[in-house]
């Protein structure tokens, strides 16, 4: 049992067992509570006793049984501090629990300690706290929505790219040329790298625009280029290219062209419909009318993303969020697992990575900060508007999900009998899985709902047609309000990173 008396200001001293304990707390920015705990010397006294006697059974001490060297003789042989911080290995776990436990502090992360003096025995602790998140009037956010539309050039360049996937390659005497497709055997190496020149033979490649083979600034100069050789190129690297210890260093090729190949796109007719083998697609016209169809989706569903990262940002804009930068530093870590494809589990797998991409552990963070920033953020409001407008997902809506993923998987209408189905259901069915699904799929209902507020047009309070695949539940004191809202699930994606690992728990 814990009992405290405050004595003046935020100084409280907190009886727990028989060991008064004197704690100062103080508030600080950024989520974080700073603690300043004073022991009395008979608790102090007690713990150095017992890691005397640790100490004796984990060292030989010369002229003494295992576990029988007195405490004496402990500090004389392995130092006074090695008792110390035996004790407080044990003591500041302890004294921690006990005093967040007393004042009733929400801790979300580990403290950071720091020993202020031993006789009296004062500790500091720095803890990160839950955030808090003033998400204001959000019922009043507006912003307009951009009218979508696709041009022309949009719709021939779709077009193109289907043609081009059923290309064939002819070779033709002349100068390379974007869009070419070219054979040569190429050697390269850039000032001081310590290693032999890359050789390769043979090389088959497609000279396309906005595209990078070899190294940046390699396929603008071979345009010009006729079959033959050797030619002698030599550039210099971007300043910020991405291997940092090669920017703006010159790199040294020397090319042999074998072959130039000409890119011959099929006919847009009838018969290039047919072989596309749908069954809807029989005609020219039908193939133009389905790309039509998909590039206006496209540009819908990108001018869908973009309202809601707008819509979300304000809403961040008209907060008041304050949050530890633990948060931030967990989110970059996720980050760093997912962009190295999970290199960070081990150290040498992470130093493989980085040497890769030409950065440092350290560079790394510092970039991924404000993205990572951002998310929590983002992840922070939209967890407080789930809670405002008492958005859930229940079970039900876990196993569609589910049964969804799996339909990409195996396609619709696999059925029980499908055994690698079941393997992969086992998979996403279990409680951390479940509730992953369960927490995007709020996210991404909540994400809806507040583009629904944003977008809304009506007047006098007037409230918004509730996101579908959202359920909310009936609070006291909302007198005639709908009944629970359960269509099916919506279509919107969540913003990326929205469901950062900032989640508050």
């Amino acid at each position: 049992m814990v009992a405290c008396y405050t004595h003046f200001g935020t100084h409280r001293v907190c009886e727990v067992g028989a060991h008064p304990v004197g704690v100062t707390i103080e508030r600080l920015p950024r989520s974080l509570v700073a603690l300043e705990i004073e022991v009395d010397d008979e608790r102090v006294e007690a713990n150095m006793e017992k890691a005397a006697r640790r100490l004796s059974q984990r060292y030989k001490i010369p002229g003494f049984r295992p576990g029988k060297a007195p405490r004496a003789v402990l500090e004389r042989t392995l130092g006074k501090s090695a008792l110390v911080q035996e004790a407080l290995e044990t003591l500041l776990p302890d004294l921690y629990s006990e005093t967040i436990a007393a004042e009733s502090i929400d801790a979300i992360a580990q403290p950071s300690f720091e020993l202020k003096s031993m006789e009296p025995l004062v500790v500091s602790a720095t803890v990160p706290v839950r955030p808090t998140i003033d998400i204001k009037d959000y019922t009043a956010l507006r912003a307009p929505r951009q009218t979508v539309d696709r041009s022309e050039e949009q719709i021939e360049a779709a077009l193109t790219n289907l043609r081009r996937r059923y290309a064939t390659l002819e070779p033709v005497e002349r100068a390379v040329q974007w869009g070419d497709t070219v054979r040569a055997d190429v050697t390269v190496h850039v000032d001081g790298q310590v290693e032999e020149p890359h050789v390769e033979e043979g090389a088959e490649f497609a000279v396309l625009e906005g595209t990078t083979v070899s190294l940046p600034g390699f396929l603008d100069r071979l345009i010009g280029l006729e079959r033959g050789g050797p030619y002698t190129i030599e550039f210099e690297l971007p300043s910020d290219f991405v291997a940092s210890d090669l920017a703006g260093k010159t790199a040294h090729y020397t090319v042999t062209i074998d072959e130039v190949k000409e890119e011959i796109l099929p006919d847009l007719d009838d018969e290039f419909a047919k072989s596309l083998g749908d069954e809807d697609l029989q005609t020219a016209d039908q193939v133009r009318e389905r790309i039509e169809a998909n590039v206006l989706a496209q540009a819908e569903a990108a001018a869908e993303s973009a309202y809601q990262e707008e819509v979300l940002d304000l809403l961040i804009a008209s907060s008041e969020i304050d949050y530890p930068e633990v948060l931030v530093d967990s989110e970059i870590e996720r980050m760093i697992d997912q962009e190295s494809n999970h290199a960070s589990h081990t150290p040498e797998q992470m130093q493989v990575w980085l040497d890769q991409i030409g950065r440092t552990a350290e560079e790394v963070r510092d970039e991924l900060r404000p993205r990572a920033d951002t998310a929590v953020k983002r992840a922070l409001v939209l967890g407080e508007l789930a809670s405002k407008e008492s958005v859930e997902v229940d079970e039900s809506e876990v196993d569609a999900e589910i049964d969804r993923m799996l339909d990409q998987f195996f396609g619709p209408g696999a059925g029980m009998e499908n055994d690698q189905r079941e393997q992969f259901r086992q998979m996403f069915d279990t409680p951390d899985s479940r509730s992953q699904t369960r927490h995007q799929l709020q996210t991404q209902a909540t994400l809806g709902r507040l583009v629904e507020i944003a977008s809304e047009e009506g007047e006098g309070g007037e409230e918004a047609p509730r996101a579908r695949g959202t359920r909310r539940r009936r609070r006291s004191g909302e007198g005639d309000a709908e009944a629970e809202a359960s269509d099916e699930a919506g279509t919107s994606e969540p913003v990326e990173n929205a469901e950062a690992e900032a989640e508050t728990k």
